[in-house]
C-alpha cells in the first residue's frame, strides 16, 4: 500500500556533454527529504534535480511541506551554488480553492494514482475530515487524518474554505456507532451508513436524529444507533470488551485489500476501525502501525499481552530487519482476532482446534496501544484537530 517515489534525479545530455548532478549532492538533498518525509505514504517529495546552463542547479517537483522546501533552500545557499528553486508547494493554489473537505458517501476508495483501474491503498467514510492537496481531471489527491495520501473522484468529497470547515467542527454532530444501516427519510433510504459515520445534527425528534450529510442531503437514523459527537469524544477510550465485540460482530466479513470499514477490511483496516470506535486513530498500514505503542516481549511466553494488544507478523529481510506484512488484536487465551480471507480467530497455542502455523511461525512482536501516548500514530480524535478545535 505503499506508493510513491521519494527523489528522481535527471541526467542532462547537451550535444555530447553530460551535465550531471554530484552523488553527494543527490545524497544530501535526499537526506533533507527523509527528514522531513520519512514514510511517503505519508508525505510527499517528488523532486528532480538537473544542471542547467550558466551552472544553475535547477530543483523541480512538488511538496506538502513549506519546511521542507525552505531547509533545502537554505542548504542550497550555504553550500554556495547557483540554483533555481521550481518546487511547487501543495496544496496547488492554482486549482485548489477550498484546501478541505468532507467525505459524501458511506465509503470512498483511495486510489495509487488518478484512475478507476488503479490500486485501491484504503477507505474513508463518510464525514471523514480530508486535507485536498491537488486535483487532476475529475479526481484530487487527498490527505486522511492518519496521514495517508491518495486519490479519489472530486464527486465523493464535499469541499470546503477554512471558514466553512471550522463551522463543521464547532456545529451539533453525531456518531453512528452501530455496524452498518441506512439513513432514510419516511420509507426511502437516502443512503447507507456505517460504524464510524460523523453527521451535522438538524435536530431530534423522538427516537430519531434528523441529520444533514456532508453534501447537503437530509435523513434520519434511530438515535440508538448514534451518540452525540461532542459528549462521544470526550468520553470516549479503547475498551478491550468493547473492541473485541465489535471485532465479534465482524466474523466472517471478507477480506479486501485497502478496505477499511465494516463493509470489508484488510488486516490493519481491520484493527484501525476498532481502535477508531475506541476514539483513537491509527497509522494506516501494519508496517507502520508496528512502530507506535509500547513494545512488548513475547519471544518465548504470551503472559505479558492483555486483550487489545496488537500482534505483528512478517519476516525478516536480507538485512535482518522485520519486515510486517499483517496484524491482529489479541483477545485472550492465545487467540488473536484478524482479517485473513475474512476475519477469523486463530490461536497461537499448538494444541488448539483454531491453531495457526502460519502466524506462529511468522510472528514478529506485539505494541501495546490502549494507555500509549498521544501522539500521531496513536492520536486520539478528541486531540486532532481536524475533528475538534
Amino acid at each position: 500500500m505503499r506508493f510513491r517515489t521519494g527523489l528522481l534525479f535527471v541526467l542532462l545530455i547537451s550535444g555530447c556533454t553530460a551535465r550531471t548532478v554530484s552523488e553527494s549532492l543527490k545524497a544530501d538533498i535526499d537526506s533533507i527529504s527523509r527528514k522531513f518525509v520519512p514514510d511517503t505514504r505519508e508525505g510527499i517529495c517528488n523532486f528532480e534535480l538537473e544542471r542547467v546552463p550558466g551552472n544553475i542547479i535547477k530543483i523541480t517537483g512538488e511538496t506538502d511541506k513549506p519546511e521542507l522546501r525552505k531547509e533545502i533552500n537554505e542548504f542550497l545557499e550555504k553550500s554556495g551554488l547557483k540554483y533555481q528553486d521550481s518546487i511547487s508547494l501543495l496544496p496547488d493554489t492554482s486549482m485548489i480553492f477550498k484546501r478541505w473537505g468532507l467525505v459524501t458517501v458511506s465509503v470512498i476508495n483511495i486510489k495509487k494514482n488518478p484512475s478507476h483501474s488503479s490500486e485501491l491503498i484504503s477507505q474513508a467514510i463518510m464525514g471523514t475530515p480530508v486535507k485536498i492537496l491537488k486535483q487532476m481531471g475529475s479526481w484530487i489527491l487527498i490527505q486522511t487524518p492518519d496521514h495517508y495520501i491518495g486519490w479519489v473522484t472530486k464527486s465523493s468529497i464535499s469541499e470546503m474554505d477554512e471558514n466553512e470547515f471550522g463551522r463543521w467542527k464547532q456545529c451539533e454532530r453525531v456518531i453512528y456507532t452501530s455496524k452498518s444501516g441506512d439513513i432514510v427519510t419516511g420509507k426511502n433510504v437516502v443512503s447507507d451508513i456505517v460504524a464510524g459515520v460523523i453527521l451535522e445534527v438538524k435536530n431530534k425528534t423522538a427516537g430519531w436524529f434528523n441529520v444533514v450529510l456532508p453534501d447537503g442531503r437530509e435523513g434520519s437514523i434511530p438515535a440508538g444507533d448514534a451518540a452525540d459527537f461532542n459528549r462521544w469524544v470526550s468520553e470516549i477510550k479503547p475498551v478491550a470488551a468493547d473492541m473485541i465485540s465489535m471485532g465479534r460482530s465482524l466474523l466472517g466479513s471478507p477480506y479486501m485489500w485497502g478496505g477499511t470499514s465494516v463493509k470489508a477490511l484488510d488486516c490493519s483496516g481491520f484493527v484501525k476501525t476498532l481502535y477508531f470506535l475506541g476514539g483513537i486513530i491509527l497509522a494506516r498500514d501494519a508496517s507502520q502501525q508496528f512502530r507506535y505503542g509500547a513494545p512488548l516481549n513475547i519471544t518465548e511466553t504470551f503472559e505479558s499481552l492483555i486483550p487489545g494488544d496488537l500482534i505483528f507478523f512478517g519476516r525478516l529481510n536480507e538485512k535482518g530487519e522485520k519486515r510486517i506484512t499483517h496484524v491482529g488484536m489479541y483477545i485472550g487465551d492465545t487467540e488473536v482476532i484478524h482479517s485473513s480471507g475474512m476475519v477469523r480467530i486463530n490461536s497461537l497455542d499448538p494444541s488448539r482446534a483454531n491453531y495457526s502455523s502460519y502466524l506462529k511461525e511468522t510472528l514478529m512482536g506485539s505494541r501495546r496501544v490502549i494507555g500509549a501516548g498521544d501522539e500521531q500514530g496513536t492520536r486520539s480524535v478528541k486531540n486532532h484537530g481536524w475533528y475538534i478545535d
